[in-house]
């Protein structure tokens, strides 16, 4: 992880007491990274690992199954805690994922079944 270009540019957050206009300043500074971090994630894992940011609640892309990242606001503190925490939403994403692909193969879908029970297309029953 920290061979990636954006782990060695985590951005440091404002110390001490900061009006609202230097955190949001900051947040976007920090917006902007996590989508740098997303890239280099995908270029190094493959385009799977573009989900690790869909967090729980109301994070970056919220209702997800992420639990370790919130949003850069909340996610980013030091380097280390940082990246330890992109680590576990990458692992905690990639073991979601592969939940879901044993659920496909658990229940596999018939393609002919589907496609004659009329639930495919946009017209009514039997059209």
């Amino acid at each position: 992880m920290g061979s990636l270009g954006p782990a060695r540019r985590v951005p440091g957050r404002p110390e001490g007491s900061v009006d609202v206009g230097e955190m949001s300043n900051w947040g976007k500074r920090g917006a902007l990274w996590a989508d740098a971090m997303s890239h280099a994630l995908a270029e190094r894992y493959g385009r799977w690992a573009l989900g690790w940011r869909w967090a729980h609640d109301e994070g970056d892309f919220d209702g997800g199954p992420v639990g370790a990242w919130c949003c850069p606001r909340h996610s980013i503190t030091t380097q280390r805690e940082t990246l330890a925490r992109v680590v576990e939403a990458l692992c905690e994403w990639r073991a979601w994922l592969e939940r879901v692909a044993g659920w496909f193969e658990a229940y596999q879908l018939d393609p002919p079944a589907v496609a004659d029970s009329g639930l495919c297309g946009s017209g009514p029953p039997g059209t």
